[in-house]
């Protein structure tokens, strides 16, 4: 098989690990809103669902517009729960070095993940953030895959998506590119994000 000609990665789970952020934001956000308080047992299951799922879920009658500003004023306000992938900027880099693009594909909304990226130290590290926006669906549905392939001028079979849920894996088969696993039985995994690395230079250049 040969190298990919884009890498695309999940942006919460595998650059940045925020499940924990996320909990005390949604909980919050629902609290404001006056909606029921949110269990996490009802969060986990939610976990990596779009905010138009979060809607349906948790914040019925709320306009996806206000919930998803109020996420932008607050994410951050949980920075301290929010740790960043050991070797996420080595390996974006390293990637990157190879001549390949890298992207970040994520449910969150795209305005809202350069803020966390840009926090993290990760945003200049990758040539595209592809997020929550309107006219894409989001993953499962290929959707923002596609649109990220688009703009990289890449075709979506030539390119890697590297993620840790069943929403990743499902919008990369959606779209037809090669899924690789992040900590997730997948017949191709990774433990760590430099394994990336050698998984493109054990590849054929051709």
């Amino acid at each position: 098989m040969p190298r990919p000609t884009a890498i695309l990665f999940d942006m919460d789970g595998v650059l940045v690990h925020s499940i924990e952020a996320w909990f005390r934001l949604v909980d919050l956000t629902a609290r404001h809103f006056c909606k029921p308080d949110i269990t996490r047992e009802q969060f986990d299951a939610s976990w990596g669902q779009g905010i138009d799922a979060d809607l349906e879920t948790f914040f019925v009658g709320c306009k996806s517009r206000e919930i998803e500003d109020f996420y932008a004023a607050h994410l951050l306000d949980f920075s301290d729960h929010i740790e960043i992938t050991e070797d996420a900027y080595a390996t974006l880099r390293a990637v990157r070095d190879l001549g390949i693009p890298c992207a970040v594909i994520t449910n969150t909304p795209t305005d809202l993940a350069r803020d966390i990226l840009a926090w993290a130290g990760l945003i200049g590290t990758v040539d595209l953030t592809v997020g929550a926006q309107e006219g894409l669906l989001s993953k499962p549905e290929p959707d923002l895959i596609l649109h990220a392939c688009k703009v990289l001028q890449r075709l979506p079979e030539n390119a890697w998506m590297i993620g840790d849920s069943r929403f990743d894996l499902q919008a990369a088969a959606a779209a037809g590119c090669r899924f690789v696993g992040y900590r997730m039985a997948h017949e191709t995994n990774v433990a760590s994000l430099s394994e990336v690395v050698d998984l493109v230079k054990n590849e054929s250049p051709d």
